[in-house]
């Protein structure tokens, strides 16, 4: 029947007639209508008189009205208790938990004085009055004054207002001689439903009604959850990621229980924080509205591994300290932990109710904990697919850091008269910490770089960029190449950055017999004379730290001469900490025996390179290698050779 069209009366009364019991029975039992089948059908709070007048057949009403007022109100609805109506006062009407309100509702969300509606001229006017929670009008947060019009929806937390204006009912129009109420057709209007809603298409077999003490209940049945369970697993297998899945996941738990307000995902983040991945509610006008979860029953779940049904969660012994519950008036749910192959819960999927007791039963628990079993396989499944393609991101971004640090070390030796350089370099992983670098000099003397940065990966390989420019500026700045290494360690250091760099430096002239060494911690350079036929490693001893450690460093330079056809070979730990499958370190003085032998720049290093790798074997490469080879050509020309010879004769050498 059309409840607004019927209209709410503030006043009248049933003038009693030898009326039949099932005429009686024909008027509807609803406070909206101010009317009650009891004996005398009057409505309370009556102004004036509504005089009904039975004529003619005993089952034949006609009613005269007079001097009636119609008055505004509000309805609230529950399947409990009904339809309650709530009239509003000429002046101003108070919604709030406080007893004084003039409207009570007792809801620990809402707040005591939680909104006002005033009168106005022929306005009624919604206002909130600074409530915690907020007021809602149509869905919509309200802030300041909202004229109310016929069918507004008041949302206050969980209880909604309908607002009926106080113009007279469209049936009262045509006066008393329109007005007739023949037996059973009292305020019932027929209506066409539309062919496109879906909803006139289902089939009665989908939902059953059951009676209670608790009122009609509704549930699915089990054709219904059946066929939802089937469509779980057709729409399930084909989703991959999360967004796909756990969308189909509540619809179809909304279709296996049509007793379901709302349904929720959570998960656990990797710090154990508790996120809502995906919410559904029932209506739509809730999407709207701020969905609140109840971490307390999630935790309950997840910690006791198993479902749990309340019937009315807001006075489970369960959740007794938990305020939250009351608060959003959660009545009968139902929470399933979503648990892994290894046992661990990391989620939990939820559906609960608002509108009474009883909505969820004892066999549902074991269908939703299905549900939740094969959803927790989904959504692992939906994991492992985002981390793969996750991989493959990080992995596109690593080849294009190659291609960048690439562009960082040397395209090209550089062409010094008098010498060859040759190099060699592979990181571990797809870019590295050791850096290598060609810097020219004024006056045509060009810096030979080799570093270590500790560690490896795209941490290292950041350092490793900022230490490049940073080498370049100091080298520029001061023609000094140990003051301008003591301003390289400064520098660095002031980055705060926990990591450090071993470092080498060698700067050749072309023009002069003498090499010069600067070294930051790093191993010596391997340097074979091809007269004397012997190994040295100057500048050993005069190693200052490592760069980057702390700043006021004081670094020496060390001479190195060398004679056509000697050769100094700079390395990384790479090498000579390469270890085989029985953690056998390949050692420096197997890098010396392999100098010793002689040869060119690139035959040393071809010759280091493959028995380095014939010494890991089928084991994988644990840092980064690098080498560089700086073989000496040709003499200057002018210099004195025999001076060469005596200051060769002079240093240390080892004799191989």
């Amino acid at each position: 029947m059309d409840r607004g069209r019927s209209g709410p009366f503030k006043a009248g009364q049933f003038v009693e007639s030898d009326v039949s019991e099932s005429v009686r029975n024909s008027i509807p039992n609803n406070p909206a209508y101010g009317f009650s089948r009891l004996g005398r059908l009057r409505a309370a709070g009556c102004h004036p008189t509504i005089y009904h007048r039975f004529i003619g057949f005993r089952n034949v009403f006609w009613f005269v009205f007079s001097d009636v007022k119609f008055m505004a109100f509000m309805t609230t609805h529950d399947e409990t208790t009904g339809t309650s109506r709530f009239e509003l006062s000429d002046g101003e009407t108070v919604i709030g938990r406080h007893p004084d309100c003039d409207i009570v509702v007792e809801v620990g969300a809402v707040s005591r004085f939680h909104a006002k509606i005033n009168k106005r001229a022929n306005e009624f006017v919604l206002e909130d009055q600074g409530s915690r929670n907020g007021t809602f009008l149509n869905g919509q947060l309200i802030s300041g004054e909202q004229i109310l019009r016929e069918g507004d929806r008041v949302r206050i937390c969980e209880v909604e207002l309908v607002f009926h204006s106080d113009t007279k009912p469209e049936f009262l129009e045509g006066g008393v001689a329109a007005m007739t109420f023949e037996g059973t057709r009292f305020g019932v209007t027929m209506v066409d439903d539309d062919p496109s809603d879906s909803s006139a298409n289902s089939p009665i077999s989908k939902v059953e009604f059951r009676s209670s003490a608790d009122g009609l209940r509704i549930s699915a049945t089990a054709e219904a959850k059946l066929a939802a369970l089937m469509k779980i697993n057709a729409n399930l297998s084909q989703a991959l990621s999360l967004d796909a899945v756990l969308p189909k996941v509540l619809t179809s738990l909304f279709e296996i229980f049509p007793q379901a307000d709302r349904g929720f995902v959570v998960m656990q983040d990797p710090g154990g924080n508790l996120i809502p991945r995906w919410v559904k509610t029932r209506r739509t006008r809730d999407e709207t509205q701020s969905v609140r979860i109840s971490r307390t029953i999630v935790k309950e779940a997840m910690n006791s591994g198993v479902a749990i049904l309340s019937l009315d969660a807001s006075n489970d012994q369960r959740f007794d300290s938990s305020q939250s519950i009351a608060d959003f008036s959660i009545k009968s749910m139902i929470c399933a932990p979503l648990i892994d192959a290894d046992g661990h819960s990391f989620g939990a999927l939820q559906i609960d109710s608002t509108e009474g007791r009883g909505q969820f039963r004892e066999e549902d628990v074991d269908l939703l904990s299905g549900v939740a079993g094969q959803a927790s396989i989904l959504i692992r499944n939906a994991q492992l697919h985002e981390r793969a393609l996750q991989q493959q991101e990080v992995e596109q971004d690593l080849r294009l850091a190659i291609e960048v640090q690439a562009a960082f070390l040397p395209q090209e030796a550089p062409n010094v008269e008098g010498f060859r350089v040759c190099s060699y370099y592979q990181a571990a992983q797809y870019i590295g910490g050791d850096y290598f670098d060609y810097i020219p000099l004024p006056g045509g003397r060009w810096a030979i770089v080799v570093a270590d940065v500790v560690g490896h990966g795209v941490a290292a390989a950041m350092f490793m960029a900022k230490l490049s420019a940073e080498t370049r500026y100091c080298l520029a700045a001061d023609p000094n190449i140990a003051t301008a290494v003591e301003r390289l360690n400064d520098r660095m250091s002031a980055l705060k950055i926990e990591r450090f760099v071993t470092f080498l430096l060698i700067v050749i002239d072309p023009s002069k017999r003498t090499a010069q060494i600067v070294n930051a911690g790093h191993m010596a350079p391997v340097v074979w004379a091809s007269k004397t036929k012997t190994i040295s490693e100057p500048g050993e001893e005069e190693s200052g730290l490592p760069i980057a450690i702390d700043t006021g460093m004081t670094y020496e330079a060390v001479d190195l001469t060398m004679c056509s056809g000697d050769v100094a070979v700079l390395y990384t730990d790479g090498i000579n900490e390469a270890m085989n499958s029985e953690d056998d370190l390949f050692s420096i003085e197997r890098v010396r025996d392999l100098v010793a032998q002689g040869g060119g720049a690139q035959a040393i290093i071809d010759r280091i390179v493959k028995s380095v790798h014939e010494h890991i074997g089928d084991g994988v490469q644990d840092d980064d290698m690098c080498i560089v080879v700086i073989e000496r050509t040709q003499d200057p020309i002018g210099e004195d050779l025999a001076d060469t010879v005596r200051v060769d004769e002079e240093e240390p050498v080892t004799t191989v």
